[in-house]
């Protein structure tokens, strides 16, 4: 499946932008569940000072994030449906803002893909105190189409039992982290049972059963012995 990893670089406001598809696979048998997009920009989240605060603030977050969809939409329009959806990553910031979810529909509808093949990846420490906005602000981004989708590589306090993961269409955990952590094992089976896609990065292939057996079903850079 190794045909699926792509690589493209787009020219948005001038600027060239390389975006690197990885496939997201299952892990005994190399099903495609869609790509993981990673970008060569991120978003600031501290604060800046003088000039760089007048650029910050004329790029929020929700106008950063709608600019990188158009990006991947245009690198991606030839793709077929072994690479949808598309999980993204966005920034945390872009939850607190209102025009998130209107500025990222607008972006979607100038392109050729539709909002259910765009999976927009929070970090779990945005969802970890239980705030409210938050949540509010993924119900936003679902009532528009969009699937929504947890990084848990770092940490995994989110409560995926309240009303929020409902909402949640799949999480990405570290598979060297998951081999060794009963609570992140307890976790994923957990996820698996409500309909979450449990998503492994790094995960090898010799390890497909044990994963599986958790509940997990898919991966990401898949790693092999050789």
């Amino acid at each position: 499946m190794r045909e699926l990893l792509q690589t493209k670089v787009v020219a948005h406001s001038g600027q060239k932008v390389h975006l690197r598809f990885q496939p997201v696979m299952h892990v005994l048998d190399g099903t495609s569940f869609g790509t993981v997009c990673e970008m060569s920009k991120r978003f600031e989240e501290k604060a800046a000072f003088g000039p760089a605060a007048a650029t910050q603030s004329a790029t929020g977050p929700a106008k950063w994030l709608a600019d990188r969809l158009l990006e991947v939409a245009s690198a991606a329009h030839t793709f077929d449906n072994r690479m949808r959806p598309i999980i993204v990553p966005a920034p945390a910031a872009a939850l607190g803002d209102d025009n998130t979810a209107v500025g990222c529909d607008a972006a979607i509808r100038r392109t050729t893909l539709c909002q259910q093949e765009i999976s927009l990846e929070f970090q779990d420490s945005v969802f970890a105190d239980g705030r409210t906005e938050a949540i509010h602000s993924v119900a936003s981004l679902r009532k528009r189409g969009f699937r929504v989708s947890i990084d848990m590589r770092k940490s995994w306090q989110t409560q995926l039992r309240d009303g929020l993961g409902l909402m949640i269409d799949s999480i990405r955990v570290d598979a060297r982290e998951l081999q060794i952590n009963e609570e992140l094992m307890d976790l994923c089976e957990f996820a698996s049972a409500t309909g979450i896609l449990v998503i492994a990065d790094k995960a090898n292939w010799r390890d497909g059963a044990f994963f599986d057996s958790l509940g997990v079903q898919a991966g990401v850079r898949m790693r092999t012995d050789c």
